[in-house]
């Protein structure tokens, strides 16, 4: 955001992602295989991914099938940010880019995933 500000980029730039890992993706047969409780078909995580992104100030949020194993085997949450040079830009992508990955964290924490566990704590994100 700070090189589009600058006039060092001249155009936005956009940042995006198809498949992060299991906090955006319910695939049973590939990304969350064998969550240690057995979580690995349950599609809320996704949902609520998508959702958090949107909120956080996506400028894109996606909710997509297949991913590789087929129609109907998996959902998935996608996401794009613009950096544009604003301070409104920079407040999303901070955002954004913090809340994305975390809910792969969130996701493996609640799934009883000690280092996920410990690296939530260490972060202060409280996890149930």
């Amino acid at each position: 955001n700070d090189l589009v500000a600058s006039g060092e980029v001249k155009a936005p730039i956009v940042i995006g992602r198809d498949h992060l890992d299991c906090g955006s993706v319910a695939s049973p047969y590939r990304e969350t295989e064998s969550m240690q409780d057995g979580s690995d078909a349950i599609a809320d995580w996704p949902i609520l991914n998508a959702m958090i992104n949107a909120v956080n100030g996506a400028t894109w949020v996606s909710v997509h099938h297949g991913g590789g194993v087929g129609m109907g085997y998996s959902i998935h949450a996608g996401m794009v940010v613009v950096a544009d040079g604003t301070p409104e830009a920079e407040r999303r992508l901070e955002r954004v880019l913090t809340s994305d990955p975390a809910m792969g964290v969130i996701r493996h924490a609640d799934a009883g995933y000690e280092l996920a566990k410990d690296v939530a704590k260490e972060r202060g994100v409280k996890v149930l």
